[in-house]
């Protein structure tokens, strides 16, 4: 892990703000837009959020990630802090940024779009999901998603980086969407959650990201044959 000056850590910070304003503003543009037409179809209107949260996840990798790291994900970035490729001050930098820039791209909705929209709760109806279903749903897609990730890492094929991980968001997307609203990433949660004061059920998406975001990178060192070597790992050893 290279030593970085705080003043770099705060400019990757910023990027990771930026990013996960993106992600914010677009994926609560989609449910918008869901709105907007007044779709009743809810395969199609999952399929545009689904997609558009993929897409765009996909196009911040290939933008930022030789910048960043592109994280856009508070669990990743705990899992990245756990499996010692960031050292804990970096990791509280972004999670602080990465949480700002989600307060920001669901302030703006709030104020172009004043009811709520994009907050992640369990589903009552036409399924409803109790806590332990949305805590494993949410735990395994992010699991998914870490693996993918992790099992990219120093990826020669950038293009290839970015259509995976976008890809992993898009599927997690479309199936968990019915259920649980298709989290696996906090800050996605947060900034809607606080911004527009509905906070039911949102330990969950805390919670459970958490969980399945280290078991993901364990999971995706492992298949990679780098588990042995990471950081943490050797300094357990010794």
């Amino acid at each position: 892990m290279n030593k970085e000056s705080f003043k770099t850590q705060i400019q990757h910070g910023l990027i990771e703000m930026v990013a996960v304003f993106g992600f914010v503003f677009f994926g609560l543009g989609s449910v918008v837009l869901t709105k907007f037409y007044s779709t009743t179809d809810g395969a199609v209107n999952t399929a545009i959020i689904a997609l558009t949260h993929g897409v765009y996840i996909g196009v911040a990798i290939a933008s930022f990630s030789k910048l960043s790291g592109a994280h856009i994900n508070p669990a990743i970035s705990f899992a990245m802090w756990i499996m010692g490729v960031i050292n804990a001050q970096k990791f509280i930098i972004y999670l602080l940024m990465q949480l700002a820039g989600a307060l920001i791209g669901a302030f703006v909705w709030k104020f172009i779009f004043s009811e709520p929209v994009g907050v992640h709760t369990l589903s009552v109806a036409p399924f409803s999901t109790s806590v332990l279903e949305g805590l494993l749903l949410e735990v395994l897609c992010t699991f998914f998603l870490s693996a993918v990730i992790f099992s990219c890492l120093n990826n020669k094929s950038h293009l290839m980086t970015s259509l995976a991980i976008g890809a992993t968001i898009f599927l997690g997307s479309l199936v968990a969407i019915p259920f649980t609203g298709g989290s696996m990433n906090p800050a996605r949660s947060f900034g809607p959650a606080i911004i527009f004061g509905e906070l039911q059920d949102h330990w969950i998406y805390w919670i459970a990201p958490l969980i399945g975001a280290p078991l993901g990178a364990v999971a995706g060192l492992w298949c990679k044959g780098e588990l042995k070597d990471n950081i943490r790992f050797r300094g357990l050893k010794k």
